[in-house]
């Protein structure tokens, strides 16, 4: 088989590394060979690549604030105001459950944002997202008759070693690679998501775009919004979000396209605008009915800005079209743990668990609700396998915390001391957990280390209304 045939194999069967290593033999033979190097460009970018397009969790501070009309939206309309909306009786589903640190309610699953994407050689770390799904980079190995690299253009490349960097990106000129219409999408991948380097990628959008321009290419749909799409993805990564807009609205007229709904939603989550992120989805849902990613992104808006009622709607509505989606699966599950239906809850959870979706917070929820539910017997070993696969010191305390009530509900006090103990130890700023520690030393009327214990709860979650009214308690009764 010849090496070059083979190195394509590789890549369509997701193996990057061994792609890479043949390249780089290809590359040793004959340093100018354009097929090789583009192939190797592409696994590299594809063995780091991260679906970026997904709303983050963190409502971004204001930006340009000279646009800002009013500071006291409307209620409903501001992920904000969702957020420090004190809980009421009236909404007993909302105020039962917990909330994460940026305020959102517990769903039982991941959201993108909360991991940090290390590229190599990166200067600039950017938001992942925990995919769902297979998505990948558009995109195919270019082929052609042009099998060597023109020798005015190979400066930028390092000719010397195949095995070090792909090619000079100082000497990078985005004029002359915004013509070859075969190599400028990989090569923006590259610089987008292996590199990090958003400025060198923008300029090679703003070249293209001004090549097209120049030539009246504007009316060719195909790839005209692709090219707006990673313009806008660029002033987003550098906090421009306002400035990108215009270019998603002109990539949309192209071609209305669901990567393209899904940034513009971003842009309004980012400007704290869940409205007119809902309203952009909706006009997506329109053009393509049933579109899985949009009626995600809707179910998530519904979520941050509080109507969990609807968003849990939306997620039944997805598992219907797509029932191996774990993401509505378990926010569905979630949904019938806080409204005291444990049982219906854990035939979710198993759900998930028979389609292989095995990790420490599924066996944690499936011994929560095995506990609550009364199947007693399958509550320890659903914690003792969480604890093995807890990776990160956050997540073994969160399943400390967790088991603690467990102790509690069957009234062993010394093991829920215990666990309290070992989830502090795992994370001294979990707030719930020094709060409960606090209440369970006031009880042996040790107040000064309830105190303590108060008020480094007071510390992590200087928000909490119950937090402040037994530092008050414990106060008063000294």
């Amino acid at each position: 088989m010849d090496n070059f045939f083979a190195a394509i194999s590789l890549f369509r069967r997701r193996k990057y590394d061994e792609c890479i290593e043949v390249c780089n033999g290809l590359l040793q033979q004959n340093a100018l060979h354009q097929g090789p190097w583009e192939l190797k460009m592409r696994s590299m970018t594809q063995r780091v690549y991260i679906d970026d397009i997904e709303a983050d969790d963190d409502v971004a501070e204001d930006i340009l604030d000279t646009q800002t009309i009013a500071t006291a939206p409307r209620p409903g309309t501001s992920i904000r105001t969702a957020m420090a909306k004190p809980a009421t009786s009236a909404n007993a589903t909302t105020a039962s459950r917990p909330r994460t640190g940026t305020g959102r309610p517990i769903t039982g699953i991941s959201r993108p944002g909360t991991l940090s994407l290390q590229r190599p050689a990166s200067t600039l770390g950017n938001k992942t997202a925990l995919k769902t799904g297979s998505r990948t980079a558009a995109g195919t190995t270019a082929g052609g008759s042009a099998r060597n690299l023109r020798l005015g253009s190979a400066s930028m490349f390092a000719v010397g070693d195949p095995t070090g960097p792909l090619f000079h990106i100082s000497r990078l000129h985005p004029d002359k690679y915004a013509e070859r219409d075969a190599l400028s999408k990989p090569l923006f991948q590259y610089l987008y998501y292996h590199e990090g380097d958003i400025r060198k990628a923008m300029a090679l959008c703003d070249a293209v775009l001004a090549r097209r321009r120049t030539a009246e290419l504007l009316t060719d749909a195909s790839s005209g919004w692709w090219w707006n799409a990673q313009k806008a993805r660029c002033l987003i990564a550098i906090g421009s979000p306002r400035e990108a807009e215009p270019y998603l609205r002109a990539a949309l007229q192209d071609l209305h396209h669901p990567d393209v709904v899904l940034l513009l939603a971003r842009i309004y989550v980012k400007i704290d605008q869940p409205t007119a992120a809902l309203e952009v989805c909706k006009q997506g849902l329109e053009k393509q009915p049933n579109e899985i990613a949009l009626l995600t992104q809707q179910a998530r808006i519904l979520e941050l800005v509080g109507n969990l009622a609807t968003s849990v709607r939306r997620y039944r509505q997805i598992s219907a079209l797509d029932p191996m989606n774990t993401e509505a699966l378990a926010c569905i599950a979630v949904s019938y743990f806080y409204a005291n239906q444990p049982e219906t809850a854990l035939l979710y959870y198993r759900r998930i668990l028979s389609m292989g979706g095995h990790s420490a917070e599924l066996y944690c929820n499936i011994g929560l609700c095995c506990l609550y539910g009364g199947q007693l017997d399958l509550v320890f070993p659903c914690f003792q396998r969480a604890l093995r696969m807890a990776t990160t010191s956050e997540l073994r305390a969160d399943v400390y915390y967790n088991l603690s009530f467990v102790a509690l509900t069957t009234g062993d006090i010394h093991l829920a001391r215990r666990c309290l103990r070992l989830c502090i130890a795992a994370n001294g700023s979990h707030a719930s957990a020094l709060n409960n520690m606090a209440v369970l030393v006031a009880r042996q009327k040790q107040y000064q280390k309830a105190k303590s214990y108060l008020q480094a709860a007071r510390t992590a979650h200087p928000t909490s209304d119950e937090i402040g009214h037994n530092l008050k308690f414990i106060e008063n009764f000294q």
